[in-house]
């Protein structure tokens, strides 16, 4: 009798590829060659149709940009995206980005705030003391009266000849100028010059960059002058 080979009946459950040397990579993806190309075609449609896009809106302006983008977002049902780095303007209503007095104290005093600027002449006197009562004092229409009375406040010298200073900065430093009725206001070049005290080199810089024509006074003698010379 031949000697048989014991034999294990075979098992159901038994996977050979289990077996499998371990430095055998198993991989569930599909054949390169059974792939379909809808994907690649699909990312080349993109492309292109970011191209057209960046083409079409890289000439206009950026306030066209905005209102191209929002139809377009709106006429394919995309209301629920958000444009990235997209910023809101302010509205018309909304107060100016840079108010003169923002970044000074709302309750500094006028003597602490003159000490602050150091004028060095009487028009500079003037021009800040008008952007106080304009910027501190909701006052932007003012008379000599108060330039004087807000000049006592900050325990300023009394002016020698107020009118005379005042127009001095009306006609001859165009810091401030005729509002009507007798009134005047502190001039953008005022203003820049006040905001750059008490620096020198920022004021020379605020002059320059505000340039004023002198005011000429009229050389017509009056009718008492013409009587007086006779």
């Amino acid at each position: 009798m031949d000697d048989e080979t014991p034999t294990t009946p075979a098992d159901p459950e038994h996977n050979p590829v289990d077996e499998a040397p371990n430095n055998v990579v198993r991989t569930d993806f599909e054949p390169r060659d059974k792939k379909t190309t809808d994907s690649v075609e699909n990312g080349l449609a993109e492309l292109k149709a970011m191209q057209t896009a960046y083409e079409a809106l890289s000439a206009l302006t950026e306030d066209a940009r905005r209102r191209a983008l929002s139809w377009l977002v709106e006429s394919l049902g995309l209301a629920d995206v958000t444009l990235a780095g997209s910023i809101t303007k302010p509205s018309p209503e909304s107060p100016p980005a840079e108010d003169p007095a923002s970044t000074e104290q709302r309750n500094i005093n006028a003597r602490d705030f003159m000490s602050q600027k150091k004028p060095q002449s009487q028009v500079e006197r003037i021009a800040c003391l008008a952007y106080y009562l304009t910027h501190y004092r909701n006052t932007p229409h003012f008379k000599s009266s108060d330039i004087a009375g807000l000049n006592l406040e900050a325990a300023g010298q009394k002016f020698g000849n107020l009118p005379r200073d005042l127009d001095n900065a009306d006609r001859q430093s165009g810091y401030v100028v005729s509002a009507g009725q007798g009134a005047k206001q502190v001039t953008v070049r005022g203003e820049a010059v006040v905001a750059a005290l008490p620096d020198r080199e920022a004021v020379k810089a605020a002059v320059r960059d505000h340039p004023y024509r002198l005011k000429r006074t009229s050389t017509k003698k009056s009718s008492t002058d013409e009587a007086s010379d006779k």
